[in-house]
């Protein structure tokens, strides 16, 4: 009998894998080894400066997870000296808690003490369950951090790093905030990444960059953080874009959202597609909204801001929005002649916008009527006399621009000269202006410019 109970033993033991457990500091350059993996962290870690921890491809490192709410019980790594934990698409490196509960964040994070030189090199790496996430204690101005094939999961803040972020098929989901707010310095690349059922995705970066990125299930998907959107999705957040400024977004898909766009102002948006959302677009000042089709909203456009004038809402298809295609939350008078309602009954374009007409606080919206295929108007609709300038708030500037078919044209009460101007202040060409309605012709490459007249007075202009 003694014997078959040691056989037995002795065939279940190799099925046990051997785990290394780990704590306190780390004085000495240090390897964690696949063969040794996994770490179990039953106390905090400290490396100290001047020495380094390289952890290999596929280790696991576990900290002891505290479920008593206090973060000063919580486990840590702490980097005063390099940490260089550099995986492999089939071998990533995992940092995890014990318990990893969704919504549950019972360990630190990386914490890195850039102020006492800590530095880090991390790369096809994952965090779950975290309360910080990766976190340094310094502002770090030109310093870029690149991942790649990187997942962060279920962390209350996955990311918090003043410095330039470079993410690349990258995945944030069941975050509280994926990238912190970035309010000293940084700013945020990604390329082929998911954000999915974060509370935020990112916050208040300085800019951004997006390039085909997924977005899905998130509260206020992206807060802040101007900069520039090209063919990224949108699928059932809350608020695609929350109290933004000055995006540039094109040939990008907003369906099932909330809000799509929320943003003060200085935004463009261009060949994108707005389907079932709550509010397609809520745009402010200084705008651009060109080539756009905005269908089956509940709300198509709400226009806000001081001078509705400055924006250009052009060539769109702006049809079957239920509530309304158009909302004018100002008190003034504007055209949107050049966007197609997909009828060509007044009765029933009417119906859709929200103007003076349905509520003598806001200002009235004139348009034009289009034939079924929307390339020729049959007609406009003009409530209100906006004057040889096209908008009776622009005759105390004296002037009005606008585009149509690759021309530019001014309208002005006075001869004069302009210069058109790219975004960063290059003069490109001048022209002189006659008193009344000019038409212009240049070759530059379609994009945003400005025209600065002969006053220093300024006007956007979309190309």
């Amino acid at each position: 009998m003694k014997s078959l109970l040691l056989f037995v033993f002795i065939l279940a033991a190799p099925l046990v894998k051997s785990q290394t457990q780990v704590s306190g500091g780390i004085y000495q350059n240090t390897t964690w080894t696949a063969a040794a993996s996994p770490y179990v962290v039953t106390g905090s870690i400290v490396v100290f400066p001047g020495k380094t921890l390289t952890i290999e491809p596929g280790v696991k490192v576990i900290f002891t997870a505290d479920n008593t709410f206090n973060t000063g019980n919580f486990q840590y790594l702490e980097v005063r000296g390099n940490l260089i934990a550099v995986g492999t698409d089939a071998n990533p490196i995992l940092f995890t808690s014990s318990d990893t509960t969704a919504g549950f964040y019972n360990w630190m994070g990386i914490r890195i003490k850039g102020s006492q030189g800590g530095n880090v090199q991390l790369d096809r790496f994952e965090i779950h369950n975290s309360w910080y996430g990766l976190h340094n204690d310094i502002t770090e101005p030109g310093i870029t951090y690149s991942f790649r094939n990187s997942t962060f999961k279920s962390n209350n803040y996955a990311i918090q790093l003043n410095a330039d972020l470079v993410y690349e098929n990258c995945v944030f989901r069941n975050n509280g905030v994926g990238q912190a707010a970035q309010i000293q310095y940084g700013t945020l690349t990604a390329t082929d990444c998911q954000f999915i059922n974060n509370f935020c995705s990112f916050t208040w970066s300085n800019g951004i960059n997006l390039t085909n990125c997924l977005f899905s299930g998130n509260t206020n998907n992206i807060i802040g953080s101007p900069g520039i959107v090209q063919g990224c999705t949108f699928l059932n957040n809350d608020f695609a874009f929350a109290e933004s400024y000055g995006m540039q977004i094109n040939g990008s898909y907003f369906e099932g959202n909330n809000v799509g766009l929320d943003d003060s102002g200085a935004a463009t948006v261009t060949n994108s597609v707005f389907i079932n959302n709550g509010v397609a677009l809520k745009i402010g000042d200084n705008t651009n909204v060109n080539n756009n089709e905005i269908t089956n909203n509940t709300v198509g456009i709400q226009v806000r801001g001081f001078n509705p004038g400055s924006t250009f809402i052009e060539n769109n298809l702006l049809c079957n929005n239920t509530s309304y295609n158009l909302e004018n939350l100002t008190d003034k008078n504007f055209e949107v002649n050049l966007n197609c309602f997909c009828s060509s009954d007044s009765t029933t374009v009417e119906d859709l916008i929200y103007d003076g007409y349905d509520d003598i606080t806001r200002g009235l919206v004139n348009y034009a009527l289009y034939d079924d295929s929307c390339q020729t108007i049959l007609s406009y609709i003009t409530k209100i006399d906006l004057g040889p300038l096209g908008l009776a708030e622009d005759e105390e500037m004296g002037w009005n621009v606008w585009s149509m078919d690759g021309n530019m044209y001014v309208a002005t009460i006075a001869e004069g000269v302009v210069e058109l101007i790219t975004l960063s202040g290059e003069v490109i060409e001048t022209f002189h202006l006659q008193k009344g309605e000019n038409t212009m012709t240049t070759n530059v490459q379609q994009g945003l410019y400005f025209l600065r007249n002969q006053h220093g007075k300024i006007k956007r202009l979309f190309l």
